[in-house]
């Protein structure tokens, strides 16, 4: 270990687990409890899940007191779950996860290492594997050090990935509950954490198999949403009129053939 004091990490996950199959929300939690970094705390916060999810849960929680579940039937937007779980949380470093990725056994280990050796990172991720229906599909290469350009395509980092500097997320106020921010809302935190001068990186290997979609299911409304983040994230950082194209980008790509969407998509990965 690069510090001879291992802070408290505490990881974040919110979940509404509906598959029929609770395997992967189980290999999801017991990855983050068999990481070689054992100073954690599994914040949880789960509401909607099946009934089987919500006891599976509840079993782990027993099995291990660093799983702290947290239940709010009025909280069902990503957003203001992982918001209860920083409200809560009592670690130097916030870690998130989601109900269907896997993190590899020293992910948090390299990441809080990072973080210690590089005091002018607010947050890192990493590269990650791909993964469709539980089989490897190719690995998802990221900037080094990304830019507010690097945003305008796509997304440089993976939000299930990251590690933050705690008092880098309450700087900026955490996540925005914001409707308009529904399914972008790691788009526009990041993008608000550059406009406060807290940039991030990514460690140059997988340490997260994560699970994609083809995307096909995406609602029209959810790609305005990503539209009016993007217009108010890079007026903010005074990136318009330049970035106007990439503003209406999520519109454009949505108006596209399923079939070219899909070619598209497995270019940039």
């Amino acid at each position: 270990m690069c510090c001879e004091e291992k802070p408290l990490v505490s990881v974040i996950m919110g979940t509404r687990y509906r598959r029929e199959n609770t395997g992967l929300l189980e290999r999801s939690v017991r990855s983050i409890l068999g990481q070689t970094y054992q100073n954690v705390e599994y914040l949880i916060c789960d509401d909607g899940s099946t009934a089987e999810a919500k006891s599976l849960l509840e079993g782990l929680a027993a099995e291990d007191v660093r799983i702290r579940l947290i239940r709010d039937p009025e909280c069902l937007d990503l957003g203001k779950k992982l918001n209860l779980c920083i409200k809560a949380a009592q670690g130097l470093y916030i870690a998130r996860m989601d109900d269907d990725d896997f993190s590899h056994v020293d992910r948090l280990e390299k990441k809080v290492c990072f973080l210690e050796e590089h005091n002018d990172i607010s947050f890192v991720g990493c590269n990650v594997r791909l993964m469709k229906d539980g089989v490897p599909v190719g690995e998802r290469r990221l900037p080094f050090r990304p830019t507010v350009e690097d945003f305008y395509m796509t997304q440089p980092y993976i939000h299930p990935a990251l590690v933050f500097r705690r008092e880098a997320l309450e700087a900026v106020g955490g996540y925005s509950e914001d409707a308009d921010c529904i399914l972008c809302e790691d788009y526009d935190l990041l993008l608000r954490m550059y406009k406060a001068g807290r940039v991030g990186a990514n460690i140059q290997e997988p340490l997260l198999d994560y699970t994609v979609s083809d995307g096909s299911n995406r609602k029209m409304r959810h790609r305005l949403n990503e539209v009016r983040t993007r217009y108010r994230r890079f007026r903010d950082l005074g990136r318009l009129p330049k970035a106007w194209p990439y503003v209406v980008k999520p519109i454009a790509v949505g108006l596209l053939p399923g079939a070219l969407r899909e070619r598209l998509r497995k270019r940039s990965t």
